[in-house]
């Protein structure tokens, strides 16, 4: 994996933890269906999205190509596919399709999200410790934010636990910038 690539996914890691959490705090503060908080909260959305795909298919293709890890590839599918889902029952309001309707579903998402959060904590857990330095608070942090999501009234501490593994998988990607490729020779 190029070097560029994960400098890159470490400078989004750390603006996914600022965005992230500043579209959660936006969509709940959203009280009326007007046209220009829902398209706010659509545009802001698809940030989101785009930015957790490119960190989590980036995280994938490090465990994979360099790590030859395929364990984790499942959780973190399902996760994306998780966050899609996420993303279209936030737009469904610009459809004109009721906001306030969605909240029981909204919540049993936060309960998968969490389970699925917990999943790739687990396969992360298997990993050798000294393969990549900061995995195990990494899987720590991604474990608790999802104990927490699962357990829907803690979902603000998950939040927070949400920025400090967006900012260790972050520190994760910038130590893996440091590494030789498999095969290299360092100089």
């Amino acid at each position: 994996m190029k070097h560029d690539r994960l400098m890159l996914a470490a400078i989004l890691a750390f603006i996914h933890a600022v965005t992230s959490r500043f579209f959660v705090a936006f969509t709940r503060e959203i009280t009326r269906a007007d046209a220009g908080p829902l398209l706010t909260a659509a545009l802001l959305a698809l940030v989101n999205f785009v930015l957790f795909v490119f960190l989590m298919t980036t995280f994938k293709r490090l465990l994979n190509e360099r790590y030859q890890f395929t364990d984790a590839d499942l959780p973190i599918l399902a996760l994306i596919g998780l966050q899609l889902v996420g993303i279209v029952l936030v737009l469904l309001p610009l459809a004109g399709i009721g906001y306030g309707s969605f909240l029981w579903i909204m919540r049993l998402m936060g309960i998968v999200s969490g389970l699925a959060w917990l999943g790739l904590a687990w396969r992360l857990w298997n990993l050798p410790p000294e393969t990549i330095k900061m995995l195990r608070p990494y899987t720590v942090a991604i474990a608790a934010m999802g104990i927490s999501y699962a357990s829907v009234v803690l979902v603000g501490l998950g939040s927070l636990l949400g920025i400090v593994a967006d900012i260790l998988l972050g520190v994760i990607f910038i130590q893996e910038t440091g590494k030789p490729e498999p095969g290299q020779i360092e100089a």
